[in-house]
């Protein structure tokens, strides 16, 4: 993964151990500890006669070479800083160092020093950029993703996780016959419509934009306008099932808050066929999670302590099952982010809190569910269960389609592509 890399070929061998901040990171972007998903694996300073090799390999100036790996949300990164005693030197270096980068994101300027990440995706460098201090990092970021859907009446969510992935094996591969066959025999427990179902707002500056091909026939608003209904008509097949295209520009920021004029009515407390909110059990066991809370606040903040992975169910993810079912989650006391999200939900109306579900993307990582809780005379904010709090919905976070019932109404048909478009 980091063969390329001029700098971590600099830096092999290098086995003093300094402890994490101090990796020579410029005073004013210095953070005291590692961000929220960021755990420091190793850190490292280049002795004297290496940092002097490198600088005549370079033909530039070096005070300071530091090495340290992270584990970002379990994926691994690498980062090197190059100290110089001028911008100049800096520069020259920089420029060095980026004719070996597919993408600049991997390579980075900051006054007098060079910011080296070495990763497998250029999204989760910029990350890393933002989130380490070397960029400042935007209050909101405008997504535009791209990829094919199949909209669903009837999901097996069992096989959907599984199926979703073979679409979009063969969608790179679209010769393998073998590949299309396992696909088919997949399919009989799905059922194919023409309705897609996504996450929208009434409000103008929050409400993200989306375009179809082939066009919907007909956009029935749903809940306010909280949601949106696409009616399509004769749709393309793929292996024998409705295509649809479907590009989108959503909006995210650093505190989401989509506004909204909804009440707390029944269909936000109710319990439904995936959140047995009315179970004994569970209401049982909300009422013990949430017994010292007044406010729906702290019941929010006691649901999501008691989430927290490793805590109370430990998070796993070799399940080829997308969604177990909040009674055997419970019951097994493991799951995936799905997982995290029905128990947050049904524990949430058990609590008498207003709340649904949310699907879309990690930036950098594959998608994603999480959940919005409504703040009446607010908006909907967004929460993690899967992180159990621990990191708070923000720019990363690529909101999609929204359920209310539990449901989801797509299956993915490819991998969606994401480019950050506006921040």
């Amino acid at each position: 993964m980091f063969r390329h890399s001029l700098l971590a070929r600099a830096i092999l061998g290098v086995v003093v151990m300094l402890p994490y901040p101090s990796v020579g990171l410029a005073a004013r972007t210095q953070p005291r500890r590692a961000p929220a998903g960021f755990k420091v694996i190793r850190s490292a300073d280049a002795p004297e006669n290496q940092r002097n090799a490198m600088a005549k390999r370079f033909g530039a100036g070096i005070t300071d070479l530091s090495n340290t790996s992270f584990s970002v949300n379990g994926r691994p990164l690498q980062m090197n800083l190059i100290r110089c005693p001028s911008s100049a030197d800096a520069a020259k270096i920089h420029q060095i160092a980026l004719l070996t980068k597919p993408d600049p994101a991997f390579c980075i300027l900051v006054d007098n020093s060079v910011v080296e990440f070495m990763c497998d995706d250029p999204d989760l460098a910029t990350i890393a950029a933002f989130e380490l201090g070397f960029k400042p990092k935007p209050s909101r970021v405008t997504y535009k993703v791209s990829f094919r859907v199949a909209p669903a009446e009837k999901i097996d969510y069992g096989a959907w996780k599984n199926l979703s992935n073979m679409f979009a094996l063969s969608s790179r591969d679209p010769n393998n016959l073998a590949l299309k066959s396992r696909i088919e025999m997949s399919l009989g427990s799905f059922r194919f419509g023409n309705d897609l179902v996504l996450r929208t707002a009434a409000d103008a500056q929050a409400a993200p934009s989306y375009a179809f091909e082939p066009k919907p026939v007909k956009t029935t608003p749903l809940a306010g306008g909280d949601m949106t209904k696409y009616t399509f008509q004769d749709l393309p097949r793929e292996v024998n099932i409705p295509a649809v295209l479907l590009t989108a520009s959503i909006h995210t920021s650093e505190a989401p808050l989509t506004p909204t004029s909804r009440k707390a009515g029944p269909e936000l407390l109710s319990p439904t066929e995936y959140w047995p909110s009315d179970d004994p059990e569970i209401i049982k066991l909300a009422a013990e999670i949430t017994a010292n809370c007044a406010t729906p606040q702290q019941k929010i903040d006691a649901i999501l302590r008691w989430l927290q992975p490793g805590k109370n169910i430990a998070f796993t993810e070799t399940l080829t099952t997308a969604r177990a079912g909040v009674k055997n989650v419970l019951s097994q006391k493991f799951g995936q982010a799905w997982d995290f999200s029905d128990c947050f939900v049904t524990l949430a109306r058990a609590s008498k809190v207003p709340s649904r579900q949310v699907c879309g993307w990690f930036f950098s990582q594959n998608a994603h569910v999480w959940a919005e809780v409504l703040y009446e005379g607010a908006g909907w904010k967004q929460v993690d269960p899967t992180a159990g709090g621990a990191i708070e919905c923000g720019i990363y976070h690529i909101p999609f389609t929204a359920s209310e019932e539990g449901t989801m109404s797509l299956l993915y048909l490819s991998r969606p592509e994401i480019t950050i478009i506006d921040n």
